[in-house]
């Protein structure tokens, strides 16, 4: 018992648990981008076609580290007084507080246009938020707190999903949405105040930003420019950029419209959130840390081949559902799904990192990422079209083999990833 509390001792200190709860605001919002904003739709009988083109108001999210150097140089004028840092994230939290409020007075029905505007601008907040929230765990922890905060963050912001995912479309079941919205937003309500009156501002961050400043020129240059060029140098560097594109496309196509197939099948809010977001998040975890013990026993080219291949074909396991709408039919293939979901991410993300110089590794990082995260909204706003005009059984076998065009420039940068591994230091 001394030696778990020991174990436990630095995650209660106050600046690890303010990074947890700052974490947790980061983690609450980007769902409502995502599957349960897919699954409210779809309760209202909007169109799959709409669902699929609700997928693009999240781009914000890709995008993020494009105005992250402003926002690293720049205080909100009515905020300024509060510090560089935190004036951005209550005016980010304030915002979402307002967007929730407002989403419990539209009716999809009736609004369909006014929530795609309200949802891009939350995805804007939300993602504003994310990159204050990083930049204010990497000024207020010092180096030895870094792997304490990073690990509690995980934690919270999993947990602010769950909330998100399985709490809402749970409660979706006996409470009505405009209610669940109000309740969210008296929670961001909640934490924005916290945040204004316990948070402390970071000592980094009240530093004289005249100093730090730069022309807008030279900011481009060093933060994208440069690293960009370095990338574009390497060899067979395009047909790396199209694998990144290509890596998750039946994953993208297929899961955008996930919660509306399970609701179109008479699954409920509390089995979809029970049996997709919890069992499914344990499931995820399991594949991702089983990732690192496969690569270690087979080359990370094979790792990768594997989970092209099997990323697609775990689609196929929709089809039981679709033929047998049943709480073992969701369970069989939430766990295949899952588990092969968290080994290829957990792959393709050891990938990506390799890929990175050392010396740009930060943005390299962060554009490989944001180019596959764009890839995953640019594909999935056509799948509402896929399922409209051919049905959910074919659309799911044509996701299942999208894995093909992957599989073709993967073979053909076979040394390249060979390369990077035997380069790694």
């Amino acid at each position: 018992m001394n030696a778990l509390m020991q174990g436990l001792k630095p995650y209660l200190s106050s600046k690890i648990l303010t990074v947890g709860f700052l974490s947790f605001a980061s983690g609450l919002p980007i769902l409502m981008t995502l599957s349960t904003l897919t699954y409210w739709l779809s309760v209202y009988g909007i169109d799959k076609k709409s669902i699929g083109l609700m997928s693009l108001t999240g781009l914000p999210y890709v995008f993020k580290f494009i105005w992250a150097p402003w926002l690293d140089q720049k205080r909100p004028w009515l905020l300024k007084h509060l510090g560089r840092r935190k004036s951005w994230i209550v005016l980010f939290q304030a915002l979402l507080t307002l967007i929730f409020i407002a989403l419990a007075f539209v009716n999809p029905k009736e609004h369909i246009g006014i929530i795609s505007l309200l949802i891009f601008l939350l995805a804007s907040a939300s993602a504003s938020q994310d990159i204050v929230i990083d930049a204010y765990r990497i000024d207020y922890l010092t180096a030895q707190e870094q792997s304490y905060g990073s690990g509690l963050s995980q934690v919270t912001y999993r947990i602010a999903m769950l909330l998100m995912g399985a709490a809402v479309l749970y409660a979706a079941d006996f409470v009505p949405w405009h209610t669940i919205f109000m309740l969210i937003a008296i929670l961001f309500g909640i934490i924005t105040l916290i945040t204004l009156f316990f948070v402390k501002e970071t000592s980094q961050a009240t530093i004289n930003t005249i100093q730090t400043q730069r022309t807008a020129l030279e900011t481009v240059l060093q933060y994208i420019i440069v690293p960009l060029q370095n990338f574009l140098s390497r060899p067979q560097a395009a047909w790396i950029l199209l694998f990144i594109i290509l890596f998750k496309m039946p994953d993208a196509i297929a899961g955008v419209l996930i919660s509306a197939f399970y609701n179109e099948m008479g699954y409920t809010g509390a089995q979809i959130g029970l049996i997709s977001k919890v069992y499914g998040l344990i499931a995820t975890l399991i594949g991702a840390l089983l990732s690192a013990q496969i690569i270690s026993r087979i080359s990370l080219y094979q790792a990768l081949v594997a989970s092209a291949i099997l990323m697609g074909l775990t689609n196929l396991g929709y089809l039981l559902i679709l033929h047998h709408p049943t709480s073992l039919s969701l369970t069989l293939a939430i766990s295949l799904e899952n588990f092969i979901g968290g080994f290829a991410s957990a792959v393709f993300i050891t990938y990506l990192s390799l890929l990175c110089n050392q010396s740009y590794s930060a943005t390299q990082y962060a554009m490989l990422s944001a180019l596959a995260a764009f890839a995953l909204r640019i594909f999935g706003s056509f799948s509402g079209f896929a399922v409209e005009d051919y049905g959910w059984q074919n659309f799911f076998i044509f996701t299942a083999f999208l894995f093909v065009p992957a599989l073709f420039v993967l073979i053909g940068i076979r040394s390249s990833v060979r390369d990077v591994t035997n380069t790694a230091p």
